[in-house]
């Protein structure tokens, strides 16, 4: 073997570099990095996918070509400068290994593998509430924050004039927090936030306390109401806590007694 061939393959051994990763929607597009040296001038590109190297994307004396196989049909696009490659409309068989060759004017070449995940993204969450107690200048009130995407941690965003008593996070799955809206009057917006270390994807609800005022009555009494209130509030939140934390497990257990020495 000549030396000029050898350090040929020597140089695309060289530059051929491990597999990398990109992370891609369904339903959105995603661009695969060449990885091309910005200063080339290229005169061939070839995308491939499976061992057998069958082509789907190629750049060929000044000639582009994407529409190569079947199932890419309409959804690349090929950045001839670059070499980057945009797969458009995600779908799960989009998931795999895609090479790349490049080569530029000197008859320089690159060969690079990317391995291609996609991923669904966080669906909004839900929310409901649990109740609503109302007092003389305002209501307590119970939310519930859930989504159906596993893994993700759910947390609850306040205005300022809302007062949060209570917040948990019990399962991953459901978030509970116990507000005190200050005003009957004006609508307040409250966010729930469901996020992982990739994104987040929040929900916005707007709530008001009932328009219907409790009855006035003597200093005496209402200090007792408010007393009652606030009670009534804090057992509200442990019980929450506690059937949350229950939720999906056996909270009473039959244990065998310990057999006597």
């Amino acid at each position: 073997m000549s030396l000029p061939i050898l350090f040929t393959v020597f140089l695309q051994v060289a530059l051929a570099e491990s597999v990398k990763e990109a992370t891609g929607y369904f339903g959105f597009s995603v661009t695969l990095p060449s990885g091309g040296n910005s200063s080339w001038r290229l005169s061939k590109i070839e995308w491939s996918i499976f061992s057998n190297n069958t082509w789907i994307a190629t750049y060929r004396n000044g000639k582009e070509n994407t529409e190569r196989i079947t199932p890419y049909a309409g959804r690349l696009s090929l950045n001839v400068i670059s070499g980057d490659l945009t797969i458009h409309n995600l779908t799960s068989h989009d998931a795999m290994e895609y090479t790349v060759v490049l080569i530029n004017t000197d008859k320089m070449s690159i060969i690079k593998k990317i391995r291609l995940i996609v991923k669904q993204r966080l669906q909004k969450p839900t929310t409901r509430v649990l109740f609503s107690t109302s007092t003389e200048d305002g209501c307590w009130m119970g939310l519930d924050c859930m989504s159906e995407d596993p893994s993700v941690h759910l947390s609850w965003l306040k205005p300022p004039s809302v007062t949060v008593f209570s917040m948990s996070n019990p399962d991953d799955s459901t978030g509970n927090c116990v507000v005190y809206l200050n005003s009957k009057l004006d609508p307040v917006e409250i966010t729930c936030v469901s996020s992982n270390n990739m994104e987040n994807v929040s929900i916005v609800v707007t709530q008001k306390c009932d328009d219907k005022k409790p009855q006035p009555c003597a200093v005496s009494s209402c200090r007792d109401r408010y007393g009652v209130c606030i009670v009534i509030g804090v057992v509200i939140v442990f019980l929450i806590i506690i059937v949350n934390h229950c939720r999906g497990k056996l909270c009473l257990s039959k244990n065998p007694s310990n057999p006597k020495d």
